[in-house]
């Protein structure tokens, strides 16, 4: 079944076309990455998915129906969003930033009651964070706060996960512990995930399909053997790569090449 679908989405800030025609479609239960590169329309995409902002041309569609026509609030229920970190300003604790996920079903009359505690820490419990509940954010690492941000997405109890590049400021091991997560919940709770990245290499891992940004234009969409091809990179990216099979998991492998090697 269609989760999302986006059908011939344009956006433009003043006279700038951001994103063109664009058209895919996502299953339910599927992990679609996003790659592309600076200024390829990624993040926009990702606030017009998520209904922060509206195109100017197409519709973006959730289940069929055009997520326009959703109010902020509802839209809130069915996706959520995991950025690339928290802000740190006030000292929240890892619990009430957990529990900021269930604001969309609260309402403006309605507090906080047992069922909401309870999928709380299931979400803590999910995101292993349920140790830290009582810390501040501003005492845990980049890795322990994206979990956070995981806990905190699943306590919108949502359907669709969109990640905007998630793992940017995050070192290889706590990346893979991030996508590792991502996949168990996708795989697990059906959760369908669209992930913006700029490593090919863990959309290369995770995801079953990728799409390939350019200027605002799917460029390819498919297998990510299928997009991930020396061809596709030097043409969108203008750079030469080795693209191989990892020798582990047979998924291709993008290795960069140096323009002035070292004797």
């Amino acid at each position: 079944m269609t989760v999302i679908e986006a059908r011939d989405v344009k956006f433009k800030y003043s006279d700038i076309w951001i994103l063109n025609d664009i058209a895919f479609q996502t299953r339910e239960g599927e992990f679609l990455g996003i790659i592309g590169p600076n200024g390829s329309g990624k993040t926009t995409l990702i606030k017009v998915i998520d209904g922060l902002l509206v195109p100017d041309e197409g519709v973006v569609c959730f289940r069929g129906k055009n997520i326009r026509h959703f109010r902020r609030n509802d839209i809130a229920k069915v996706v959520a969003v995991v950025p690339q970190d928290i802000p740190l300003g006030f000292p929240f604790t890892v619990q009430e930033i957990v529990m900021m996920g269930r604001s969309p079903h609260l309402g403006r009359l309605r507090f906080e009651g047992a069922s909401d505690f309870e999928i709380v820490r299931m979400a803590m419990e999910t995101a292993d964070v349920l140790p830290f509940a009582s810390r501040s954010i501003n005492e845990l690492s980049g890795g322990e706060r994206q979990r956070v941000l995981i806990a905190r997405a699943l306590a919108q109890e949502p359907q669709v996960i969109l990640l905007d590049e998630s793992t940017a400021f995050l070192d290889i091991k706590h990346q893979i512990a991030f996508f590792d997560l991502m996949k168990s919940l996708n795989k697990e709770k059906g959760l369908t995930v669209i992930a913006v990245t700029h490593d090919m290499n863990l959309a290369s891992l995770y995801c079953d399909r990728i799409m390939l940004l350019d200027g605002g234009r799917v460029h390819t969409i498919g297998a990510p053997d299928e997009v991930l091809t020396q061809s596709n990179i030097r043409e969108v990216y203008d750079t030469d790569v080795l693209v191989d099979l990892n020798p582990a998991t047979g998924s291709p492998r993008v290795t960069l090449l140096a323009s002035h090697p070292l004797d």
